[in-house]
């Protein structure tokens, strides 16, 4: 498996010039481009922690590990149809050994944490330990959902394309731009049975103390990880011969 990850990776970058430094750069466009917007043009409007670039920084990367894992998945039984019948792998290795590669490219991203840190000169305190528990509620929720997805997308050819939707919708429906305080005391119900609302409170909450969610909140952001946790192992494993029939 970590011969296949290394291949995957280095496939990855090796025609591009800039190489691993685009598992930096992407992320790194995409707060700068946020901060510029919210903090400066949008300045007078507090979306969320100071400095508003670290506050960014820290959910934009665990953000792009979620959308491009789940995003990958949808090809991941299909770009391995060749091989897959013939494995001596189980199955749902495609979908561990692309949800592996995107975790590679996570954690070579986490430079722009400690970047984002020095230029605003904030660090975090001991509650810093809660964003490796966000790491590992989010690795178990985006295999569920990556398996779920995965399974979905050899028979529905669609499937794709509405992932891509669902994505786009959930980036402004999770807290990456601003902070769940902000949202009405009525809606945060519904705002917390989103999971990552939960996750990328404990990714923050090292910096800023104040972003912790009620017990509950952590509660409902582990449980629907669970819960797609399972419901993905269900899926593959019903779908799997027609799985590899299909692919």
């Amino acid at each position: 498996m970590f011969l296949l990850v290394r291949r995957d990776l280095s496939q990855k970058y090796r025609k591009l010039k800039l190489g691993y430094l685009w598992a930096i750069l992407e992320p790194l466009g995409m707060s700068v481009t946020m901060w510029f917007v919210f903090e400066i043009l949008l300045g007078g409007r507090k979306m969320g922690g100071q400095p508003y670039y670290l506050f960014l920084t820290v959910a934009i990367l665990p953000w792009w590990w979620f959308t491009s894992g789940i995003s990958s998945s949808t090809k991941a039984f299909l770009g391995f149809s060749r091989t897959l019948p013939v494995s001596v792998l189980p199955t749902q290795f495609s979908v561990v050994r692309v949800l592996i590669t995107r975790t590679f490219d996570f954690l070579f991203s986490l430079p722009l944490i400690l970047f984002a840190m020095l230029i605003t000169w904030s660090f975090p305190d001991i509650q810093i330990g809660f964003f490796f528990l966000a790491f590992v509620i989010q690795l178990v929720l985006m295999y569920g959902l990556s398996l779920l997805v995965a399974s979905i997308s050899v028979l529905v050819p669609d499937f794709a394309r509405i992932v891509r939707i669902i994505l786009r919708a959930a980036f402004y429906l999770s807290p990456v731009l601003y902070s769940l305080a902000l949202v009405p005391e009525g809606a945060r119900s519904a705002a917390a049975l989103n999971p990552l609302a939960g996750i990328l409170s404990l990714y923050r909450v090292g910096w800023w103390p104040d972003e912790h969610v009620p017990g509950f909140g952590y509660a409902l952001s582990f449980g629907v990880s669970l819960f797609f946790l399972i419901a993905g192992i269900i899926t593959f494993r019903r779908l799997e011969h027609r799985i590899l029939k299909e692919a």
